[in-house]
């Protein structure tokens, strides 16, 4: 019994930090996305300002 205690236990916090780790892979990839998308709209601000003064 005391090997199955151990075992669930040690299934535990590998659950635990897997999620943990998927919180924290989850909020980079959010800000990377922010990023892109911070990029793609300076660059097309960028694109047409360059149209309009040529």
């Amino acid at each position: 019994m005391a090997v199955n205690n151990i075992i669930k236990s040690d299934n535990m916090e590998l659950l635990e930090q897997l999620q943990n780790e998927n919180q924290l892979l989850l909020e980079e990839n959010k800000k990377l996305n922010d990023t892109v998308g911070w990029m793609h709209d300076t660059i097309w601000r960028l694109v047409r300002k360059q149209q309009t003064e040529g």
